[in-house]
């Protein structure tokens, strides 16, 4: 009789694990009416979604591997809803796609407007000209990590 349910319960395993990653992504990409700070998609995260796509598969391979050993009803039920079944599993599986891929740029903005921020609160404290103040404005020296992308900019045009 457990081999009977095996199939059902590693789905039902599967949509949750596939809804924890839709909701983690969710909760950590909301931002309020002031802009806070959205977390980027954190490796636990990644490697959930990946366990949660292992597992999508796992009800059809016991079915596969066990259908001889599984009752007549149970195997009939597991028949007719696989299609279905299927297409929830994909559905979620996009979704969590989605909604990671939400995640990350709404990150990335938040990242960039808080890099802006901090930019132009320097500007302002600097006295709103950009110049750092350091006396060097006149002086040609060349920094090397300019020089660098330089080249690597002129690289890339040939």
């Amino acid at each position: 009789m457990s081999i009977d349910i095996l199939p059902a319960g590693a789905w039902a395993v599967a949509v949750l694990l596939s809804a924890a990653v839709i909701v983690i992504c969710l909760v950590r990409s909301r931002t309020s009416g002031r802009r806070t700070a959205v977390y980027a998609v954190s490796w636990p995260v990644i490697v959930l979604h990946l366990i949660s796509l292992v597992s999508a598969m796992a009800p059809y391979l016991i079915v596969a591997k066990l259908h001889r050993m599984i009752g007549a009803p149970f195997l009939e039920f597991y028949m007719r809803m696989g299609w279905w079944s299927a297409a929830v599993v994909i559905v979620l599986a996009v979704t969590q796609l989605v909604v990671m891929y939400r995640q990350a740029q709404l990150a990335m903005r938040a990242q960039l407007d808080a890099v802006g921020r901090h930019t132009a609160a320097d500007d302002h404290v600097d006295g709103g000209d950009g110049d750092a103040g350091d006396g060097d404005a006149g002086d040609d020296t060349d920094d090397s990590d300019t020089h660098h992308a330089g080249d690597a900019r002129d690289a890339r045009d040939q």
